[in-house]
């Protein structure tokens, strides 16, 4: 007689892909304030600034499908999220049949956003 087999307890790369992911909503989201607020400025190169925007948000949402795809493999599903300007983003998640929490403190969240987007534009900010 076969024993039922239990999944393994979600992990910490399980969690760092629902960070990466959480990551990537929050630059997605920045990204569309950023260009919105740029379409009501009266800018001479604001259409060259706006599509550079885009093609970051566009490089970023193929992103987030791959990273879709990997929660979707392992089993991970957000199940909500709420947020605190003293402790930072509380997320609560469905891994493999395992409830789990995850805190993100915003200062760090904020810098891993700013290091992310430097990155992408491969800008090096310790030249300014």
């Amino acid at each position: 007689m076969m024993k039922p087999s239990t999944p393994p307890p979600p992990s910490l790369e399980d969690e760092a892909l629902i960070r990466d992911y959480l990551l990537h909503h929050f630059i997605q989201s920045v990204l569309e304030r950023d260009i919105q607020i740029l379409k009501t400025l009266k800018l001479k190169m604001g259409e060259l600034y706006i599509l550079n925007l885009q093609l970051i948000k566009k490089g970023y949402s193929d992103h987030a499908w791959f990273l879709q795809q990997q929660m979707r493999r392992r089993g991970i599903r957000i199940h909500g999220q709420s947020g605190t300007a003293e402790e930072g983003l509380q997320v609560q998640y469905l891994c493999r049949g395992y409830d789990g929490c995850l805190l993100c403190e915003w200062h760090t969240f904020k810098e891993e956003i700013k290091d992310r987007l430097v990155s992408y534009l491969g800008t090096d900010l310790a030249a300014y």
